[in-house]
């Protein structure tokens, strides 16, 4: 099996009256445990909706025009949602028993499945994901194991950092470049639970 780590970045776009919002993609970057990896900005997505809903530090990893704030067009990662979705479509073609992970687990799953319009089994292409596991939870569960086995390990663990249940802080949130800090996560978490003998 081979791990690939995402992130993705929504917002919730207005309708016509009536019509409840409609969930957009922002960006999507992966990263998988052969070293393949894949970053996308949706230019389709009206950039003040994501200022408006989005933390600073997301927007603002974008690749952006300054005065005035515009998404730079001419930027290669920034590409009409059609083709962004095609280039998803064709990275997971590429892969063999993919295991996909993220900070959020299925919530991500299903923002994937909305954004890109799979809204029934058939229309989901070859290797997409039926779930996605969350390295939040899966760590949470190693350190727990830690804590009842050896709790000044834990402590031990706590102070060096290796302990810490999220250790993921960031000026900024690169889809990709966070998307990569989740593998090294869980790379990490996988270490722990084999000392500690925790199962995913």
């Amino acid at each position: 099996m081979t791990a690939i780590c995402l992130e993705l970045h929504t917002v919730l776009v207005s309708g016509a009256p009536g019509h409840s919002p409609t969930r957009q993609l922002v960006s999507l970057g992966m990263a998988s445990a052969d070293g393949r990896r894949f970053y996308a900005v949706n230019a389709d997505v009206p950039l003040q909706v994501a200022i408006e809903q989005l933390p600073r530090k997301v927007w603002s990893a974008l690749p952006l025009l300054q005065d005035p704030i515009l998404l730079d067009r001419l930027d290669p990662d920034v590409v009409p949602l059609k083709e962004m979705k095609a280039a998803f479509e064709a990275f997971l073609g590429q892969l063999e028993e993919p295991e996909f992970w993220s900070m959020h687990g299925n919530a991500d799953h299903s923002s994937l499945t909305d954004v890109f319009g799979y809204d029934v089994e058939a229309l989901l292409p070859d290797h997409f994901p039926r779930w996605i596991s969350s390295v939040r939870e899966y760590r949470a569960r190693v350190l727990d194991r830690v804590g009842q086995q050896n709790p000044e390990r834990l402590r031990h663990l706590q102070q060096t950092g290796e302990g810490v249940l999220w250790p993921l802080f960031l000026p900024t949130r690169c889809a990709f470049k966070n998307a990569h800090r989740v593998l090294t996560i869980l790379q990490r978490t996988e270490q722990l639970a084999g000392q500690s003998e925790v199962s995913r």
